[in-house]
C-alpha cells in the first residue's frame, strides 16, 4: 500500500516536472563557438601554410610565417585611425599635459622650433610638422647634405644595382625605383644613403643637393613599421612599403630621393606634387602610378615634403670614384648636415 502510494506521487511529480516549460537551449552561444573557431583555423591556415608566392619562390619575403602574422594585421587602418586623430582640435588647457609628454618621452627640443609654446599647437599633426627657427638647420658647403634629421641606417657603394639598407638584406634598384637606366661610367660609383627618422625626429625633409626631378613615382603597398629591428626581420621591406619615388639628375649624374611610408605614416606630402601631377604625363600601372614630362628644379636644402609622423628617407645617386662620406651608420645627423667630403 505504502509502495504504490509513493509510487502514485513520484509518477505524479514526474508528469508535473515534464509539463514544465524547458529553456531553449542557446543556440547564439554555439554560433558564436562555431564562428571563433572558424576564423582562428582560417587565420591560423593563411598564417602557417605557404602560398603559391612561397612554392614558386621559396626565398621569398612572406616565407616566414611570423612574417606573414605581422602582415595580416590592419595597418593601413590604424594609420588611418591615427591620422584622423593627429587632425582632433586639442583644448588649450590639454596641450601642455599631452605635448609634453610627448616631448619626454622622445626628447624632442623645443628651443629649435618657431614655436615653442605647445600651447600654440591646436593639434598633434601641427605639433609633429612644427617648422624650425631660421639658421637652426645651417646647410653645409658640401655637394651633398643630409636631407632630414634622422639616423643614418645604412651607407655605401651599390653593386649590381643591389641596395643594401641594413647590413645583410639587400634588393635590385629596378624594383626599389621603378623602371629607371642606369649606366654607370667607369670615373663614376652609385652610392646610398638611407637615413631613418625617429618619431621626435624634425619630420620634413629636403633637397640634399641642387638637382632637376623629372619623375615622380608613387607605389602603393604596406605600411610596415621601419624601425630598424623590423628592417633587419622583413627582407624587401622598402620594396613593401608605400613610397614616393623622385628620380631625376644633378651635376654629376643620376639622382634619386625616396621617402618611405610607415605605420602611422600613410600620408607622405611631397610640395608642388599635384602642381606638376596636372601638366604632366601620368602612368598607370597595376604597381605604380608614375607623372613625368615636366621638370621641377629643387635647390639644395629646399623643401621637398613631410611625413606625418617618422619613416626613412634613401638617396641613390651617382658620384665621382674619389667621393667620400662624411658620416657612417648609426650616426646621428641633422638637416643640412655634410653627407660628402668631396665631389
Amino acid at each position: 500500500m505504502l509502495s504504490r502510494i509513493v509510487g502514485s506521487r513520484l509518477f505524479g511529480s514526474t508528469r508535473l516536472l515534464s509539463n514544465v516549460p524547458q529553456k531553449p537551449k542557446s543556440r547564439w552561444k554555439l554560433y558564436v563557438v562555431g564562428t571563433t573557431v572558424l576564423t582562428t583555423g582560417l587565420y591560423t591556415a593563411k598564417v602557417l601554410l605557404p602560398d603559391m608566392r612561397e612554392i614558386k619562390d621559396p626565398t621569398h619575403y612572406y616565407s616566414n610565417w611570423l612574417i606573414r602574422m605581422y602582415a595580416s594585421l590592419p595597418l593601413s587602418a590604424i594609420s588611418k585611425v591615427s591620422g584622423g586623430f593627429s587632425k582632433v582640435y586639442i583644448p588649450t588647457m590639454l596641450r601642455d599635459t599631452l605635448f609634453g609628454l610627448y616631448v619626454r618621452i622622445y626628447n624632442c627640443d623645443m628651443d629649435e622650433a618657431i614655436h615653442p609654446d605647445l600651447r600654440n599647437y591646436r593639434t598633434f599633426a601641427e605639433f609633429f610638422n612644427r617648422p624650425l627657427l631660421p639658421g637652426a638647420r645651417p646647410i653645409s658647403a658640401a655637394p651633398m647634405v643630409s636631407p632630414t634629421d634622422g639616423t643614418v641606417l645604412h651607407i655605401g657603394e651599390i653593386e649590381d644595382e643591389r641596395v643594401e639598407y641594413v647590413k645583410g638584406h639587400d634588393y635590385p634598384v629596378s624594383e626599389f625605383l621603378g623602371p629607371v637606366r642606369l649606366d654607370i661610367p667607369k670615373d663614376k660609383k652609385l652610392l646610398q644613403v638611407v637615413i631613418y627618422l625617429a618619431p621626435g625626429d624634425y619630420h620634413a625633409f629636403h633637397s640634399p643637393t641642387t638637382f632637376q626631378c623629372l619623375q615622380q613615382t608613387h607605389f602603393p603597398g604596406k605600411l610596415f613599421s621601419v624601425r630598424p629591428w623590423v628592417l633587419e626581420a622583413i627582407p624587401l621591406l622598402f620594396c613593401l612599403n608605400e613610397r614616393m619615388v623622385l628620380n631625376g639628375n644633378w651635376k654629376h649624374g643620376f639622382f634619386s630621393m625616396t621617402a618611405v611610408a610607415a605605420t602611422n605614416v600613410g600620408d607622405i606630402e611631397i610640395t608642388d606634387h599635384m602642381e606638376r601631377r596636372a601638366n604632366a604625363k601620368v602612368l598607370e600601372t597595376e604597381d605604380f602610378e608614375s607623372a613625368e614630362g615636366t621638370v621641377l628644379s629643387y635647390g639644395k636644402g629646399q623643401k621637398v615634403g613631410e611625413f606625418r609622423l617618422g619613416s626613412t628617407v634613401v638617396l641613390i645617386f651617382e658620384a665621382r670614384n674619389s667621393a667620400k662620406f662624411a658620416i657612417s651608420a648609426g650616426d646621428r645627423v641633422k638637416f643640412g648636415q655634410s653627407l660628402l667630403l668631396e665631389d
